[in-house]
């Protein structure tokens, strides 16, 4: 496990947020699943609250945007220089869907969307770093990127922050920053929506998994072994996708 306590390198994934048509049932789903603590929502930002574990911040539950048509999640990558990034994307081919936004003692945001259509959050920590730790239980752990066009998105990636990419085999690349894996990128049909699932660590998949499908969640995929552990994919009663996972994430 990882305690975070300073802001990641730039392109690290560092938060999490589940944009929800209802913020009270998002939070008793993550609540019973996980033993999340969801305390109330703040009226001025719309009932945007953040799921704890001990205290500590693991990702966030806001109202959802006018367009959604379901629940869904939304994946931060850190950097040190939002308008330097957000003008590197847009020169890369990105799209600037929400513009940089400040969030007092706390950090700035901004949306973007990569030339394969893949929607990417950024993050600028001033005041809070992000999800307190990884690999740890409860915890984010890993992330995927799904994409139409994994070249042109890991190209993006590559181009923007410096990501190296090796082939793990059925056309799936693992990203890496140095020494140190962070997600993979694989593709999905024409028809999908692209999109990143972030992992949640958990001592006992096949239980947690239909702990969740009990609770309303949907399994789109697995559980199924691979080299490093076992996972699944699901979405939330409220549809955005999330994973499971049990074993060791990380891929040096």
């Amino acid at each position: 496990m990882t305690a975070r306590t300073t802001p990641q390198a730039p392109g690290t994934p560092t938060w999490l947020d589940f944009w929800c048509s209802d913020i009270d049932e998002a939070g008793a789903f993550w609540r019973d699943l996980l033993g999340h603590e969801v305390p109330p929502g703040s009226p001025e930002f719309g009932g945007y609250t953040i799921a704890l574990q001990d205290g500590r911040y693991v990702f966030g539950l806001g109202p959802a945007m006018p367009d959604q048509r379901h629940d869904v999640a939304a994946l931060y990558l850190a950097t040190d220089d939002l308008d330097a990034t957000l003008a590197r994307a847009q020169e890369l081919g990105a799209t600037v869907t929400r513009p940089a936004m400040d969030i007092p003692d706390t950090g700035r945001c901004a949306t973007i969307v990569d030339p394969a259509g893949v929607q990417t959050d950024l993050w600028q920590a001033t005041g809070v770093v992000g999800y307190a730790a990884v690999d740890e239980i409860g915890f984010p752990c890993w992330q995927d990127c799904i994409t139409r066009d994994v070249e042109r998105s890991a190209g993006f990636l590559r181009d923007l922050f410096g990501y190296t990419t090796e082939p793990m085999g059925d056309g799936v690349l693992l990203a890496k920053l140095g020494d140190d894996g962070h997600f993979t990128i694989g593709g999905c049909g024409e028809d999908d929506e692209p999109h990143w699932v972030s992992y949640l660590l958990v001592d006992d998949l096949d239980a947690m998994a239909a702990r969740a499908e009990s609770l309303g969640a949907r399994t789109t995929m697995g559980p199924m072994d691979i080299e490093f552990g076992r996972f699944v994919h699901l979405t939330t009663p409220g549809g955005a996708p999330f994973g499971l996972f049990s074993g060791t994430p990380t891929t040096d």
